[in-house]
């Protein structure tokens, strides 16, 4: 008898302790998430989740940056930084300059010295360009030339959707070798 009593005191003791039970920094006794990085347990108002959007036209991200919920001092240190410089490089993405494989016209004086970016599959053709820029923009340069998108119908029975796949190839372009004459932009035929 005396046996069973020692086993439920061990039991309420590991239960009611803070770091297996309780928030690790308020501690309070209901923590349903934990930290994704130092996998401390987090109450609802401790936490700190990933924002919507974040991070997506990065293709790899590191595993630092790819968990939902995260402690006060383990957002700062790594998803504040790598959110700051994200921004800055989709900013810069946003205002680079894209010429489509149809426009070999404009593009013919520029060099392209870079291999060509592959995006294996997006959402859209938006998704596909900015993913594109986004690595051109990382690369620090600020033209996209060449650009193919390619859209393919996937059937599923009788579900349908439309799976994306684009390449670019990064470029910097000098505005002086661009050609400025846009009627040679149509083709008159």
């Amino acid at each position: 008898m005396k046996t069973d009593t020692n086993s439920s005191d061990s039991e309420a003791q590991t239960n009611s302790g803070c770091t297996t039970a309780g928030c690790a920094h308020c501690g309070k006794s209901k923590s349903p998430y934990q930290c994704g990085v130092c996998n401390d347990a987090l109450c609802k108002s401790c936490v700190q989740f990933m924002p919507d959007g974040a991070f997506q036209y990065l293709t790899i991200r590191p595993p630092e940056i790819s968990h939902n919920w995260y402690c006060s001092v383990c957002f700062d240190n790594n998803v504040g930084t790598a959110l700051a410089t994200y921004e800055d490089i989709a900013a810069r993405a946003r205002t680079i300059s894209v010429f489509d494989i149809s426009q070999g016209k404009e593009t013919r004086f520029i060099k392209r010295l870079e291999k060509p970016i592959v995006i294996p599959s997006g959402l859209d053709e938006f998704d596909i360009t900015m993913r594109l820029a986004y690595i051109a923009a990382e690369k620090n340069c600020n033209a996209l030339v060449d650009v193919n998108i390619k859209a393919v119908k996937v059937r599923d029975g009788s579900y349908q959707t439309t799976a994306y796949s684009g390449t670019g190839i990064p470029t910097i372009v000098d505005d002086r070798k661009l050609m400025k004459d846009r009627s040679l932009w149509t083709d008159p035929n």
